[in-house]
């Protein structure tokens, strides 16, 4: 799966100006990931910091959370979650 850079720009956008309910959907995106046996911990050696990366697309985690597809997690993790926020989607087709 390649990265969605414009999705991804987006999300990183919105983690700037979240609202209090899109921060709500992030910690709850979050707390899957950190639990999915695919979580990559990644370094920056130049700071000394750590994030986490997806290991099923590469996308930098702290920022996937607030993307505003709907389940955008390779494993479709996040649908129960993202359920419970459908307000801040556009529903797809698929979805009842």
């Amino acid at each position: 799966m390649e990265l969605d850079l414009k999705e991804i720009t987006k999300a990183w956008i919105t983690s700037y100006n979240a609202t209090e309910e899109q921060k709500q959907l992030a910690h709850s995106r979050y707390d899957i990931c950190l639990s999915c046996p695919s979580i990559v911990e990644k370094h920056v050696p130049v700071v000394g910091k750590k994030y986490f990366q997806c290991g099923e697309c590469g996308c930098p985690i702290q920022k996937k959370i607030y993307s505003h597809k709907y389940n955008p997690c390779p494993l479709k993790k996040w649908e129960d979650v993202d359920a419970k926020f459908s307000n801040l989607f556009n529903k797809p087709k698929n979805v009842v």
